[in-house]
């Protein structure tokens, strides 16, 4: 048994994977190009600098709302702006994070 359970790919293989997924990262891209307007790539360009998963979360539901006509195309920032502020609420995150200080009271303070 190898512990992995995965077979050895040779290199061939592992060049045709890796060729398979930049031609899927570029179909994901002209498609996105297709339906975004450039100040929306932008604004997810942006947010994938800070949390790359986020913005391929964000990137998948447009891509399929757009496929099943939830969604006009091309995608305005003001609409992807909604879109973000909605898929917030959705995950819980409405107001950010919650900063608490725990202050030392001195046995002698009255505050």
């Amino acid at each position: 048994m190898d512990g992995g359970g995965q077979q050895q790919l040779t290199p061939e293989q592992q060049q045709e994977q890796q060729q398979k997924l930049a031609q899927q990262e570029e179909q994901r891209d002209a498609t996105l190009r297709a339906i975004l307007d450039a100040d929306a790539r932008e604004r997810l360009k942006r947010i994938g600098c800070v949390k790359p998963e986020k913005a391929r979360t964000v990137e998948n539901y447009v891509i399929q709302a757009v496929r099943q006509g939830r969604l006009p195309p091309p995608v305005s920032d003001a609409k992807l702006k909604q879109l973000l502020e909605s898929i917030q609420e959705q995950s819980g995150g409405g107001a950010g994070p919650t900063i608490t200080f725990k202050r030392k009271v001195a046995p002698g303070d009255d505050w």
